[in-house]
């Protein structure tokens, strides 16, 4: 695996990706960067931390190791490599553009769902099979919102789109039919 400090994000995600995959470990590697998302969630500033000069080397150094003692060999040399490059500090971006990566090489698509009411289990697998078929997906997961400022219907944003089904855009639109 050969980084650079001049990579951006993605880049970097992207080199850690096309390695783990190479070695056949994309899966166990995800559900690392996984755990350091998790990681992320309890310690939001870790990225800063370990690149804080106040902090003795060696504190830094030992933070890490922890911090990494049980992902796999290929993870642990990434995380290491941004360690040693100062570029650790930006981890929770790198982490989320690898996490994009592998969604768009696994067709799983994450979708925003917002209805004014709750949706059923049946409601949403058949969401999910709708979904798939129209997005060529593998997998689709969901994030329900309910706002009581939707009219009725359902909207859904993924992959960069927005479908707009509720009864509120479908009344915009046929006023506008009416005024024409």
């Amino acid at each position: 695996m050969k980084l650079n400090r001049n990579m951006n994000n993605r880049q970097l995600a992207d080199v850690f990706y096309q390695d783990s995959k190479e070695k056949g470990t994309v899966d166990v590697a995800f559900d690392n960067m996984m755990d350091v998302r998790q990681v992320l969630e309890e310690v939001p500033n870790l990225g800063s931390i370990l690149v804080d000069p106040r902090l003795e080397k060696y504190k830094r150094d030992h933070l890490l190791a922890d911090l990494i003692k049980h992902f796999d060999i290929n993870t642990q040399s990434f995380l290491h490599m941004l360690y040693d490059y100062n570029l650790i500090s930006d981890i929770r971006d790198i982490v989320n553009e690898f996490e994009k990566i592998y969604d768009y090489k696994n067709r799983t698509v994450v979708a925003k769902v917002t209805t004014a009411v709750q949706l059923t289990d049946s409601q949403k697998e058949r969401l999910i099979g709708v979904m798939k078929q129209k997005l060529d997906a593998k997998k689709v997961l969901l994030h329900t919102i309910v706002d009581e400022h939707v009219l009725g219907g359902v909207i859904i944003e993924a992959e960069s789109q927005v479908y707009d089904g509720s009864i509120r855009s479908n009344l915009e639109a046929l006023e506008k039919q009416l005024i024409r």
